[in-house]
């Protein structure tokens, strides 16, 4: 086996850092509480421009979180701006 070809990353990271990557923020910066313990996550999934999640991807490791973590609290954001009597405190 050692003609085999190593299968590749499934990301190159050294290839999203060379883009301009924004100044690490600290992982206690988090502007929301983690969920209660009675809420529990559920799994989502969606579409997302291919830019948009390489920053969000960057987002998250820059602040030592999960990338779900991170859209958690972007989404809570604008659900706040945009329609907040959907959100509980």
């Amino acid at each position: 086996m050692p003609d085999e070809k190593k299968k590749p990353a499934r990301f190159d990271l050294s290839l999203l850092r060379q883009e301009k990557a924004p100044e690490p923020v600290e992982a206690a910066a988090s502007p929301q509480a983690a969920p209660a313990a009675e809420e529990k996550l559920e799994q989502f999934g969606s579409h997302m421009l291919t830019r948009t999640k390489r920053a969000l991807k960057m987002a998250a490791a820059d602040e030592g979180r999960k990338q779900y973590e991170v859209l958690h609290d972007a989404v809570t954001a604008y659900l706040k701006a945009h329609h907040p009597s959907l959100v509980r405190e």
